[in-house]
């Protein structure tokens, strides 16, 4: 039946005047419109559909919804809270209603005294703040009073009138049901102020914005998320919300546990979503993971820019840099080779390495002690990945200077053989103990395979052996250890003399002669070394003198004998029968003899007479 065809028209509508979308709770109004000239009292309304579910009457302990009075020509409310079906779609649906009233016409002067009744509705709201830039934002719930006015009869009704009747009339109201709600949301790892990085074994914070596309507000809203990626252990999986405005993005925040790394990806989330009285929603929500470290091992080189063999060690100059989107977390570098090793304790911890900026290092490495080609891995392995560099480190060959011969005057064998090599060591010294400007020739020669230039020596005696510096040139010392002889080929020999000078109180033995080589080479940043190691040998010095004066008295001796044989020889030529001998002398009578004697002296300062026979 049509309500503008009645006595009464009924017609409904909601409280607040905002859409209503099914399965939501909210007040219903009924307005009856009396077109009449006569009162209808004690009207009741009930609902005959299950497309709305009343919860509670207001003003009313009864199971409809009551009006006291409706005035002649005038009209007059209930209200209702009800439950839209949350099955039903988007409409305006005609309701079946039910009302029941006493009309009465009053025909006497005295008339029903109506006044009118304030009803306080609690109704949920809203609430709006506004931002430094003017948006307004929803950020909460609040319960506000809406009033109504409900006309009542004061006192008792007249009982004169000239009819009174029950009536029951049955009408169909029009309800809207424009309202609709979905949900959509996205997730990300962080806080809406701190975007973070998941690490490994780590609490991090997940925040759910999720948004309401309808277009109306929904209220007592409760998020449950019901599956995550098995890369995260939720630690709370249900999130309230008072309620979430239509288009407007709202962040939840749960946490979770990483326990392994999380790859760069989009990962999706299982959300139930249960919103007004018993209605609930499954959707997913995108969570994006767009940090992802990747690290590159940018350049390597060495310092010096050239290796040459036997050097002591060397520098690996490594420039690592993460070009990805996320920081690399426990960063670590290893280094291995066959040849050259780390001389640091390996794994080198780096931390963490940040997008966009590189990062130097310089790590010192031993070097192999042969010439060649080697390999060199360089890992850097972090949280989530690992990046290798195979790095070729050539080791040059170098010039090998060594020592072929050393020569020097040594001092004689004291005989009588080697008598012109004892009169010798009077002008020529030789290596003895106080000798001075003694020559000691060594000869150098370039086994290796390359050229060395500009060869210097250095040569280191000790406290013994000293190099000789002139009395009159006190400044020859700064060079008296060095000499310069040029470059040398490989195979190419060359010889070098030092003059030296030795202690007095030097004790006959072996000493060490310490050659430093220092030269340059093609390719080299810096000059080579080297150093070698040699021994001489210093003898005692015979006593000249005293062979001279020894082989003196010898040669007197030998003097005298000759002579003294020659005389001899002489007188036994000369004087034969000179003897006379005189036979049968008596006492006092001499026989005369004719004696030669001969004076030797020696070296000694002493003589002798010797008789010749």
């Amino acid at each position: 039946m049509d309500p503008i065809s009645l006595s009464i028209i009924v017609l409904a509508h909601w409280l607040l005047n905002q859409p209503v979308a099914p399965g939501e709770d909210s007040y219903l109004v009924f307005t009856v419109f009396n077109p009449t000239q006569a009162y209808l009292f004690n009207m009741t309304i009930t609902i005959n559909s299950s497309l709305i579910k009343p919860i509670y009457y207001v003003n009313s302990s009864s199971n409809y919804c009551q009006i006291p009075v409706v005035p002649p020509e005038g009209n007059s409310s209930c209200i209702v809270y009800v439950q839209v079906d949350p099955d039903v779609s988007m409409g305006i649906y005609q309701v079946p209603v039910t009302v029941n009233y006493t009309e009465v016409n009053v025909t006497t002067s005295v008339k029903p005294l109506i006044v009118y009744q304030t009803i306080s509705i609690p109704v949920t709201t809203l609430v709006t703040t506004t931002l430094y830039n003017g948006e307004p934002v929803i950020t909460g719930v609040k319960t506000v009073p809406v009033t109504i006015q409900i006309p009542t009869v004061m006192g008792s009704i007249p009982s004169i009138s000239t009819s009174q009747s029950s009536e029951s009339v049955s009408t169909n109201v029009s309800i809207p049901i424009l309202g609709y709600v979905g949900f959509e949301a996205t997730a990300m790892i962080g806080t809406p102020d701190n975007v973070v990085q998941a690490l490994p074994k780590s609490y991090v914070p997940i925040t759910i914005y999720l948004t309401n596309y309808g277009n109306t507000p929904v209220y007592n809203v409760t998020v449950t998320l019901l599956s995550a990626p098995p890369q995260l252990d939720i630690v709370n999986t249900t999130q309230h919300l008072p309620a979430l405005p239509p288009g407007q993005p709202v962040p939840l925040t749960f946490y979770a546990y990483v326990p392994s790394y999380i790859p760069q990806g989009n990962y999706t989330l299982e959300l139930r979503v249960d919103y007004f009285t018993g209605v609930d929603d499954v959707i997913n929500a995108t969570l994006v993971v767009p940090q992802e470290p990747i690290v590159y091992i940018q350049s390597v080189a060495t310092n010096p820019p050239e290796v040459f063999q036997s050097y002591p060690m060397a520098q690996l100059i490594l420039s690592i840099v993460n070009i990805g989107s996320g920081i690399a977390y426990d960063a670590q570098l290893f280094i291995n080779s066959t040849g050259a090793s780390p001389l640091v304790s390996m794994p080198l911890i780096l931390g963490a390495i940040p997008p966009g900026q590189p990062i130097q290092l310089t790590v010192p490495i031993s070097l192999p002690s042969n010439p060649g080609n080697y390999t060199v891995d360089i890992t850097v392995t972090y949280d989530g990945g690992s990046t290798t560099r195979y790095y070729q480190l050539n080791v040059r060959p170098r010039a090998n200077l060594v020592i072929v011969s050393v020569s020097y005057p040594q001092p004689p064998s004291p005989s009588l053989s080697n008598l012109g090599a004892l009169f010798s060591t009077i002008t020529s010294p030789t290596l003895s103990p106080g000798a001075s400007k003694v020559p000691i020739t060594i000869t150098i020669m370039n086994e290796g395979p390359v050229e060395a230039k500009n060869i210097m020596v250095t040569i280191s005696t000790g406290q013994v052996i000293q190099p000789h510096v002139s009395s009159s040139n006190p400044l020859s010392a700064l060079t008296a250890s060095q000499a310069f002889i040029g470059d040398l080929k490989p195979g190419q020999e060359i010889n070098v003399t030092f003059l030296v000078d030795v202690d007095s109180n030097a004790r006959p033995g072996n000493y060490p002669l310490v050659l430093t080589f220092i030269w340059n080479q093609t390719g080299s940043l810096y000059p080579l070394t080297e150093s070698v190691t040699t021994y001489i040998t210093v003898k005692p010095a015979p006593n000249v003198l005293l062979w001279i004066v020894l082989i003196l008295i010898i040669i007197v001796i030998v003097i005298g004998i000759i002579a003294a044989v020659r005389r001899r020889r002489l007188g036994s030529n000369n004087n034969r029968g000179m003897q006379v001998s005189y036979g049968n002398q008596g006492p006092g009578n001499y026989q005369g003899r004719l004696v030669y004697y001969e004076v030797l002296c020696g070296g000694d300062d002493k003589c002798v007479e010797v008789e010749l026979v």
